[in-house]
């Protein structure tokens, strides 16, 4: 437990969530506020710059649902998919490009990680319905829409990205 705890300072560290007293940072601070999802990649996506060229919300929500959706199992096909959208690919990237940052800073501070495991656990799939749903969709279309994923999840889904938006 100790040396978990010693493990996760460094990372803190090497993120500049806090300082070299542990005393935290305005990221850690914003870190320490995040509890819906992976609170470590949210504070990076941000501090990073991810969401400020997005001009619509939907947009943005489409990106946080990555975070708060991460059952079964992505398809390549639904990844190459979403990297090929317009407004929506890049984003999805560079989603994974920070998430490959945490999981090496996550590494070389000695925490027990894989890391495409951990990168490929932020899932696209969730995405375009995000969009759809943000657009006004209704929710028998979004269901017609989304062939492999249970109205339940999307719900549960849509719950917890209403919880870590709010």
């Amino acid at each position: 437990m100790a040396s978990e705890l010693v493990s996760m300072k460094r990372v803190m560290r090497r993120l500049d969530l806090c300082d070299k007293n542990d005393v935290p940072t305005l990221k850690g601070k914003v870190a320490a506020h995040i509890s819906t999802s992976d609170e470590i990649l949210l504070t990076e996506m941000l501090f990073s710059g991810l969401f400020n060229d997005m001009e619509q919300p939907s947009h943005i929500a489409a990106v946080l649902s990555c975070l708060v959706y991460t059952e079964g199992k992505a398809s390549t096909e639904g990844v190459q998919k979403i990297q090929k959208h317009e407004k929506l690919g890049q984003p999805f990237l560079l989603l994974q490009k920070i998430a490959d940052k945490v999981a090496t800073a996550m590494i070389e501070s000695k925490i027990a990680l894989d890391k495409e495991e951990y990168v490929q656990k932020f899932k696209p799939d969730l995405m375009e319905l995000t969009l759809m749903w943000c657009e006004g969709c209704k929710f028998k279309e979004l269901c017609d829409e989304a062939r492999d994923v249970y109205e339940g999840t999307i719900v549960r889904a849509f719950r917890r990205l209403d919880e870590l938006i709010s």
